[in-house]
């Protein structure tokens, strides 16, 4: 049997469940002549790698140097502790930025830095996610020392990660819940928790975590959702409102057509990974904006649910790319 690369154990995750919901993907696809709906203008936003493509997004979304009023920083390797983070850094007032995680890299990426001096005004606050495994102590020494307030929050897992996030954020009376298992369902919810002034809550699984268990016992007041189906966040919770589909990109529709039916414009990324959502889900609820992000696979044609949304919703006028033309080619750009 052959043998992976000296991987640490998220990152040997991370492969499997790539590699297990690519096989998925592909199960799923929609006969080649189906139906493509008129392309809406668009605008694609992307760098060189991951890590360049949330600094265009960052510059999109501040253009003006000193602009925001604060940074999330999270690990570009691994998503976990960036699910939850979208409303904090939309309550911030500022981008989310990724770095290497600390398997990595002990070094903050310089081009970051260089975003987070160009953006923020000094002093200003960078709210670091994740552990001391996840982001190096040195990258916070680094960050002081530009003349920059930082804030770490962490908890014990990913889980409890998202829960302190949640606190950070007050608290809020609505919740999203999806699975910390992977991205795709949270990373859809993030547009509608900025614009609900919600949180994002992780599940393992279909199973409900002890930390958001506790978390959620202790506000039994709120409105709760469920970003997935039973075998993922709805499972977990089944006495939460259920928002899914039959797929990842069903679920990515559900919420749009259940939160934005009348958006005016809307995000795309592709669904096979997780950084072009994570950074552009942000943008779709603040300076100004109020739409989904919608997950779509690198090739035609369009998943039906994806396509069912954009031919229906007759108020959208255009939307955003997120991510270069090896995450989304442009005969895909070309039809959203």
């Amino acid at each position: 049997m052959a043998l992976l690369p000296d991987l640490d154990p998220v990152d040997v995750h991370q492969l499997r469940v790539r590699g297990a919901r690519e096989m998925y993907v592909a199960s799923l696809s929609l006969p080649s002549n189906a139906l493509a709906p008129a392309g809406l203008p668009t605008q694609r936003i992307y760098g060189q790698d991951a890590i360049g493509t949330a600094i265009a997004i960052s510059g999109a979304a501040f253009p003006t140097a000193g602009s925001a009023k604060g940074v999330v920083l999270a690990r570009s390797d691994y998503f976990a502790d960036a699910l939850a983070g979208g409303p904090l850094a939309a309550q911030l007032g500022g981008p989310l930025l990724t770095t290497p995680g600390a398997s990595q890299s002990t070094q903050i990426d310089p081009r970051v830095l260089a975003e987070i001096e160009r953006v923020l005004p000094p002093g200003g606050t960078v709210d670091i996610l994740g552990g001391d495994l996840a982001l190096s102590p040195n990258i916070e020494a680094t960050l002081a020392a530009a003349g920059f307030s930082v804030h770490r929050i962490a908890g014990v897992n990913e889980f409890a990660t998202a829960v302190a996030i949640a606190q950070q954020l007050g608290n809020p009376s609505t919740i999203f819940e999806a699975t910390g298992l992977d991205f795709p369902d949270a990373l859809s919810a993030v547009p509608v928790a900025i614009e609900q002034r919600g949180a994002i809550l992780l599940t393992d699984g279909d199973v409900q975590a002890p930390e958001t268990a506790s978390y959620l016992q202790a506000h039994p007041g709120d409105t709760r959702y469920a970003i997935g189906g039973p075998l993922a966040a709805y499972g977990a919770d089944p006495t939460a409102t259920p928002i899914y589909g039959q797929d990842l990109f069903g679920t990515s529709a559900a919420v749009a057509a259940t939160f934005f039916p009348k958006a005016t414009t809307f995000g795309a990324a592709t669904g096979l990974d997780f950084p072009d959502a994570q950074a552009g889900g942000v943008i779709m609820a603040t300076r100004g904006r109020v739409g989904p992000i919608l997950l779509v696979n690198p090739s035609l044609p369009l998943p039906g649910t994806i396509q069912s949304y954009l031919s229906e919703t007759a108020t959208l006028a255009g939307g955003y790319v997120f991510g270069g033309p090896l995450a989304i080619p442009d005969t895909v750009a070309a039809v959203l």
